[in-house]
């Protein structure tokens, strides 16, 4: 293989694509990224078993062949290139690959890429195409919302539901849920419902944020792929039932607060000070046009702060837990939002003024006077 790229080109390549490989991986060829020849480029991919991305870089191809790099030496040594074009040759025997880029030359060892495993390929059918910009916006509005929990599997993901031209992304841990909608454009006949590994979609909401056109969404038995005109991801998919998420969303309220969303992420996140060390319990209590906020540690202190409202309804005391109300407010995009309380022991609703499109329920916490 005898290849000639540009070095900024190759950076943005590797980086892309190195975002599939796993830490904590047993297996030393996951640690590597594929760099294979095509016509007037080189491919590059690489994979943990459960996501794959794959990404183009043009080139100027003298020698066609493909051979596996280690990920960190490779990314190490492109990254700190001159902005020059980069030579990389490779022998008929594959064992080691020569970099050069302006004066400088690095021999590294290779892997063959027989060795590599085989990202899919699925015989996927497109099942929707969603604008990038929308699709981040989605994406990062639900995904925090998943589970951490290994023994529930089917809650470590985010559950991708389409029916006819609605497209919903859901997320729970149990405590808490965000459920965002869009209508599509052009939605397809196809109606399903899978649960989608979350580091997958952290890494599409990354992609796509550097991304621009449309993202088409295409469906196989146990795969789901993400194509961007740049970037392909290949995602296997969390099998088991996802919950019942509509059971959970609140269907009426007793007091309903209108909130400057600035304003009550800048309170909470001061209250979050002194909740730290009591399981990041903040208390909640409006009155028509003041909402108290306090938090209280013995051992710490105690913050307490006022902040504009509009209030309706009766007055209801509640507790929450401080990070899972600043994860929601730091991803909102309106300035208001619509706080919905039922109880001091029922789930609370926030949804942004005027956007029933989404909507994100959080449990209360218990707390004893």
């Amino acid at each position: 293989m005898h290849i000639t790229c540009e070095q900024q080109q190759l950076a943005k390549g590797v980086q892309i694509v190195q975002r599939a490989i796993s830490s904590r991986t047993t297996m030393p060829i996951l640690g590597n990224i594929l760099l294979e020849t095509a016509k007037d480029k080189i491919k590059l991919a690489a994979t943990d078993l459960e996501l794959g991305i794959q990404t183009e870089v043009p080139a100027s191809i003298t020698q066609g062949g493909a051979i596996t790099l280690s990920a960190k030496i490779l990314a190490d040594i492109v990254s700190n290139l001159a902005e020059a074009p980069v030579e990389i040759k490779v022998g008929d025997n594959g064992g080691a690959a020569e970099i050069r880029c302006e004066s400088a030359e690095f021999e590294i060892p290779g892997v063959p890429a027989t060795d590599f495993p085989s990202i899919p390929d699925p015989d996927a059918t497109v099942v929707a195409t969603v604008d990038a910009s929308l699709l981040r916006t989605i994406v990062r509005q639900t995904v925090f919302a998943v589970s951490t929990d290994d023994t529930r599997p089917f809650l470590t993901g985010v559950f991708l539901n389409l029916d006819g031209q609605t497209l919903r992304l859901v997320a729970t841990d149990g405590g808490r849920l965000a459920l965002r909608s869009t209508e599509l454009a052009q939605g397809g006949e196809q109606k399903f419902g899978v649960i989608v590994p979350a580091k997958t979609m952290q890494e599409l909401a990354r992609a796509l944020g550097s991304s621009g056109g449309e993202c088409a969404i295409a469906l196989a038995e146990n795969h789901l792929v993400f194509t961007l005109p740049e970037i392909r991801l290949v995602s296997r998919l969390i099998a088991g039932q996802f919950p019942n998420y509509q059971q959970v969303i609140p269907q009426s309220h007793k007091q309903r607060l209108q909130l400057d969303t600035e304003r009550f992420l800048r309170a909470i996140r001061r209250a979050h000070i002194t909740a730290r060390d009591s399981a990041n319990v903040v208390r909640l209590s409006a009155t028509d046009d003041e909402l108290t906020v306090t938090s209280n540690t013995p051992e710490v202190g105690k913050t307490t702060e006022r902040v504009p409202v509009r209030a309706e309804g009766e007055t209801v005391q509640v507790a929450f837990n401080a990070r899972y109300l600043m994860d929601c407010l730091s991803i909102l995009e309106t300035n208001e939002l619509v706080f919905e309380l039922s109880g001091p022991l029922t789930p609370g609703a926030i949804r942004p003024t005027g956007q029933q499109e989404y909507v994100y329920v959080l449990a209360p916490v218990r707390v004893y006077a």
